[in-house]
Parts: C-alpha cells; structure tokens; sequence
C-alpha cells in the first residue's frame, strides 16, 4: 500500500512540476495522470497551498466517537424494526427514541449498516449543479405546495403549502390545507409579511395562481397573458414584490424548497403518529411545533447551524421592510373585480344587486367603473375614485327573475 501511494506522489509530484512551469495544461496532466479534471484540479490546489507530502492526508476536526458492539445491535434492531427506511428518516427516528446516543451522521449509519449486512447500497451517482443562494436574508423566498396523505389513518390528501428563505433556509411560514386555493395563499403570505415585512423576490413554479401557460393551441383562443386573473400576482406587485418563475419541468431549480418538503414528508407524518392526530386542525397545531424545531433545534448541515441561527447573524444584511401601520393588508391580500354602475346607481355581484347611497347634491356614479374588494368569508367593499363608498343590498338576483 506504502509503494502505490508513493507511486501515486512520485507521477503527480512530475505532473505538478510540468504544469508549473507551463509546459503542460492540466487537462493534459488529468488525461496523462488518469484523473478526471476536476479530481486533478483540486489536487494540484491541495498541492500549491502545503505540498506533494501533505497530497493524501487528511485531518478530522474532531475525533469520532465509539459506538460499541450493544450500540450497533441496538441501531441494526431499530432499522430492521421500521422495515428499512431511508437512512435521513431513520436517524430522525432514532434521534427522537434515542436521544442520548452517540451523534451518527448518515455516511456512519450507512456504513455500520452495511457491515452488519442488513443494508444493500445501490450505486450512487453524483450530480453537480450549479449552486445559487440569495446574498441577504429577505432577497428571495421560494415557495412551492405538494399533495399527500398526512393524517395517520385518514385516505384522504392535503395540500402542504410552505415558503422558505432563500439565504437562511428558515420557513418563513406553511400549513397544511383542504385545498390549494388563492384565498389560502392570501392568508399565509398575509401573515409572512405582516410578521417578516416586503422581501424583493418570490421564486414560485407555473401554477395557475402565478402565470398563466396557454396549455391549447386552438385558433378560437384568444385568452392573452394580460386578460389573466392572477390575483396573488397582483397582490405581491402592490407591496413592491417581483414573482420569477422556474423553469417548467425543471425542479432542480427551485432545489432548497423542495429539498425542504422531502425533509417534512419524512419526519412530520412522525410527529402526527406520536401526538396521534386525528383532524386538520389538530395536524396544523404540531406543524407549527415541527416548525418551532425544524427552525431552531434542527442542527442543518449545510448551514451548519439552525436556520435560526444564520437568520439572526445575517439580521443586519436583511432586506426585509417592516410594513407601515397606514397599509390595511386585508385589503392588499383580497380578490379584486370591476363592474360599471348603471343609470339607477346599481350595480350587480355574483347573482346580487347592490345600491350606491348618492352624495350630497344627489350626485349619481352613473357610467363609472366600480372597483370591487373582497374575500369568499368577508364583507364586500367598494371603490370609486379611489375612496370607499356605501351600498346597501337591494335583491337577490336568481335566473329565473332574470329571464
């Protein structure tokens, strides 16, 4: 073992020295050394910075900790207890049942595993992607929803919807849902920016809520981007906020809030069975203490540190704007329709006749556009001019009294 690895040095020490001395690119030295080039590249790195001895050696931050022999029974029991699961999903579970064992990180757990021959690995192959992140926290938000069976026991599927900070990977706010509606999208972004303030950017997919996507190609459509009823795009395009849309079937390109989502697919339904939900209602109350955890005990690897943490320690780079106490979100966050009042100073609303009160001098809002502002579980309020105006309601209109 000692003879190839000063062979390995003795090649790469002459490699190294053709390179320096610009007799030689370091494709040609990877092609000539039997590297890859980004494999040689990070060598000869290594290699500037403390030399050809040092090539090979690596030094631990810290020493690992022993496990014996009870201890590997002990984990080896557990997996085959939980019919195999994914090895993220396992060490959650078991961080939780076990909480004073040694910490494992997944490439340990794996190994141990497989040594014990109750673990089969399959070949991996390595992806490199181009990696983004926002510069501040508040720069961009990526949002995304998805559908499963939550509740223990219950057959029937709810939307998940959550939104994530680009920079800090902390989750700004979700909630499990009926349905994915624009009125549910309305209260959870209501409540992000009425607790956080503006952010710059929203990164969301294609849904039908954030752009619209002509799916026919039919010479009778005339539907344009502009004729769109995209209410929550409005919404945001009022308080300053920018909507960018990934590319369609690209999932990668939203990678953290679906990496995210794949984290709470494998460790909520967990927490639902131990506090052994049985409503909505009940699933959304220990989503907001999974939230609770996932933001300020969950230890992230790739942050290394809670999301929390790096939350705060970047608070002086936040471009989140707290929001005035003049701007009334309620009505920022509604659904927005236009009618033209008529000669009587009415005007009609789904299947309802409404009455304008005249001004003084009599004044009628005969031929004007009337902006209309509401949500499906609140009062209706009308704008002319820009200022609210009163109605009262005269009728219901039904189809037979309008025939």
């Amino acid at each position: 073992m000692l003879l190839k690895l000063e062979d390995k040095l003795l090649s790469l020490n002459k490699v190294f020295g053709l390179v320096d001395h610009g007799m030689m690119s370091l494709t040609e030295a990877a092609r000539l050394a039997g590297y890859s080039y980004w494999h040689l590249t990070r060598l000869y790195r290594r290699y500037q910075k403390s030399g050809i001895r040092k090539l090979f050696q690596h030094h631990r931050s810290r020493p690992p900790a022993k496990i014996s022999s009870r201890q590997i029974a002990q984990l080896r029991n557990y997996y085959i207890k939980l019919e195999k699961p994914q090895m993220s999903q396992l060490l959650h579970f078991f961080e939780l049942d076990y909480p004073n064992f040694p910490p494992l990180s997944r490439e340990w757990a794996r190994r141990i595993l497989i040594r014990e021959q109750v673990y089969s690995p399959g070949k991996r192959g390595k992806v490199f992607r181009r990696r983004f992140e926002a510069p501040a926290p508040g720069v961009l938000v990526q949002g995304d929803s998805t559908s499963m069976q939550w509740i223990p026991g219950d057959s029937r599927y709810y939307q998940f919807l959550a939104f994530i900070d680009d920079c800090t990977r902390l989750c700004l706010g979700a909630r499990l849902i009926e349905r994915d509606t624009v009125v549910e999208h309305f209260r959870l972004l209501k409540a992000i920016v009425r607790r956080y303030g503006r952010f710059v950017a929203l990164y969301y997919d294609n849904d039908e809520k954030y752009r619209y996507i002509r799916h026919n190609q039919s010479r009778h459509f005339t539907y344009h981007t502009d004729e769109a009823d995209l209410q929550v795009v409005r919404a945001l395009t009022e308080l300053g906020i920018q909507v960018i849309n990934s590319k369609p079937y690209d999932p990668c390109g939203k990678g953290k809030i679906e990496r995210f989502i794949q984290t709470v697919q494998q460790q909520l339904p967990v927490w639902l069975r131990r506090y052994e939900v049985q409503t909505l209602a009940e699933a959304n109350q220990v989503l907001v203490r999974y939230l609770r955890y996932y933001n300020r005990a969950r230890y992230h690897r790739e942050l290394r540190c809670t999301p929390q943490q790096k939350f705060e320690a970047r608070s002086a780079e936040s471009r989140f704007t707290p929001v005035g106490s003049d701007l009334d979100l309620g009505e920022v966050f509604s659904y927005r329709a236009e009618r033209t009042v008529d000669r009587a100073n009415t005007f009609r609303f789904n299947g309802v006749e409404y009455q304008l009160e005249r001004t003084i001098g009599g004044f009628t809002y005969c031929g004007k556009k009337a902006e209309l502002r509401y949500l499906p579980d609140g009062p209706l309020r009308v704008y002319i001019g820009g200022r609210q105006r009163n109605y009262r309601k005269l009728l219901t209109v039904t189809k037979d009294a309008a025939e």
